[in-house]
């Protein structure tokens, strides 16, 4: 019997609502899961994010999205487990997807090389059949991931919601390597589903393939048909490529979702905008991560009803209006003050936007799935 338990509410046209029940959480889709990479949300206290304070009508978020690569390497799963999973560690008692570090290694180490070259933390890696070698580019240490030690590594956090160690391969090569690519992931998928099965039942945890492969919808077909097999709770659609144009990943995502097993939930990795959020909640997807909320925020921008708010410019010096009076929970805090806090280098700026944003989001989908329930 499934752990994670799926029912659709209702479904019209390409949009549906949905409810998720896993570890005695309940969740109502489509969903955005706050980004925290490293075990927390920059400059946020994870408790706010169910305050009713700052949340007035909306129902408290329930599902975050943590990183494996930049936790393994720091401060290391085996610590973490120590500490009673990334839950306790953390102080988050709801629950946690983890992605499976691939992304990371292999858009640090296989990407364009132009991007690569440009990159802080540009790393070097080597894939064979049973393993893709790297070295930390904290450290310079080597270390290696396999289907088997991803999933070992997501156990030792505790992750309600666990990702297969797939390859996300780069934009330019040619058919015959993404297709050789595709198939190793799809090795791996069956590698790290036969390893996981066997104790499925004695955790808490559950585990999702993901579909790859560039806008070559000949290999997403044959990817997702493949991996669908392996989608015992739920099924993710990766990138179409590290670095690829926004138009493209709409046209594969439009592609590959609806054709996805409609009894589970299917989840967007990475998402761009709330306006790609509005476009893809219509297209058959019910879950979504991305970190533009909090690092926009980071960088002066908050998102509203009528488009961005750059709070660094100096219109806003004597702005004593809130950022938007759409949003819940701080309001009380005006652009003037919040552009005083960026000018004198006050960080509670970075705290202030990326939580806005983030109740933006939650409130953009809120308001979407009440509409639509009513409809």
């Amino acid at each position: 019997m499934n752990k994670l338990h799926f029912k659709i509410l209702k479904q019209k046209w390409n949009a549906r609502v949905g409810e998720i029940e896993l570890n005695w959480v309940k969740l109502t889709t489509p969903i955005f899961m706050p980004v925290g990479t490293k075990a927390t949300i920059k400059w946020i206290f994870l408790e706010l994010l169910r305050n009713r304070d700052f949340l007035w009508d909306l129902e408290p978020i329930n599902l975050i999205l943590a990183n494996t690569f930049h936790l393994y390497l720091r401060p290391w799963d085996e610590l973490i487990k120590k500490a009673w999973w990334l839950h306790t560690f953390e102080n988050w008692n709801w629950l946690i997807l983890t992605d499976s570090g691939g992304f990371q290694v292999f858009s640090l180490g296989l990407g364009n090389q132009k991007e690569r070259d440009n990159h802080s933390h540009k790393i070097n890696i080597k894939l064979t059949e049973d393993w893709v070698k790297f070295y930390s580019p904290f450290d310079w240490s080597k270390h290696f991931f396999s289907p088997e030690k991803v999933v070992d590594i997501q156990s030792n956090f505790g992750s309600d919601i666990m990702m297969m160690l797939d390859i996300c391969s780069p934009a330019g090569i040619s058919k015959t390597e993404y297709k050789k690519q595709l198939d190793m992931t799809h090795r791996r998928a069956k590698r790290a589903y036969d390893y996981f099965m066997p104790k499925y039942d004695e955790t808490r945890w559950v585990l999702f393939p993901i579909v790859q492969w560039w806008t070559d919808k000949d290999l997403r077909l044959e990817s997702l048909e493949y991996l669908s097999q392996f989608a015992t709770d739920g099924i993710a659609i990766g990138w179409v490529s590290v670095w690829e144009s926004k138009e493209l990943i709409r046209d594969i995502v439009e592609f590959t979702a609806p054709k996805l097993p409609n009894d589970k939930p299917r989840y967007l990795m990475w998402v761009w905008t709330p306006g790609d959020l509005l476009h893809w909640i219509e297209n058959w997807v019910d879950m979504f991560d991305c970190v533009l909320a909090t690092r926009l925020g980071r960088h002066w921008v908050a998102f509203s009803d009528h488009g961005n708010v750059n709070l660094n410019n100096t219109r806003f010096t004597t702005d004593f209006t809130p950022l938007d009076d759409t949003c819940p929970g701080l309001q009380n805090y005006t652009k003037a003050y919040i552009h005083h806090l960026l000018r004198e280098n006050e960080i509670l700026w970075w705290s202030i936007l990326s939580l806005h944003n983030i109740f933006y989001i939650h409130r953009l989908l809120s308001d979407w799935k009440k509409k639509f329930l009513e409809e």
